[in-house]
């Protein structure tokens, strides 16, 4: 019998330390990856965060509003922080906004990596706009 209860909290322990650590708005990890876009009459943000362990939160500049949203799959959220890191947003100087403009920035331990786009005048890489729409799509 008592072999029995201590496998089934054994069991208990390694089931609860396997879960990924859950955060909120205001205790975000260091590593994020960070969407939205802005601009047009009023002036607003809407940015999206994505998490390494598929938490999406999205906040509203105008509105002050934080809310969490549906958490993206583990292999989709890892599929888009994979294509995070091939774009190498750290060896991109780009920061071309428009009326209205979109932005992805790399958010971790080395500091914060941002491209901005939106303006006619300047095309940013297309692979910048295909994560831009994966990360979009996640919205849905």
């Amino acid at each position: 019998m008592k072999l029995k209860t201590t496998l089934t909290t054994l069991l208990l322990i390694i089931l609860f330390s396997c879960q990924s650590q859950q955060f909120t708005i205001e205790n975000l990890p260091q590593r994020q990856l960070v969407f939205g876009k802005g601009g047009g009459m009023v002036g607003s943000v809407d940015a999206y965060i994505l998490l390494e362990n598929g938490q999406l939160f999205h906040t509203n500049s105008l509105t002050k509003k934080s809310e969490e949203l549906v958490q993206v799959g583990k292999a989709k959220t890892k599929e888009l922080f994979d294509q995070l890191e091939a774009l190498k947003l750290g060896n991109m100087d780009f920061n071309h906004p428009g009326n209205i403009y979109y932005f992805i920035e790399d958010v971790g331990e080395d500091g914060n990596k941002k491209v901005v786009w939106g303006s006619n005048d300047y095309k940013v890489d297309p692979l910048c706009k295909t994560l831009y729409n994966n990360l979009v799509e996640q919205l849905k």
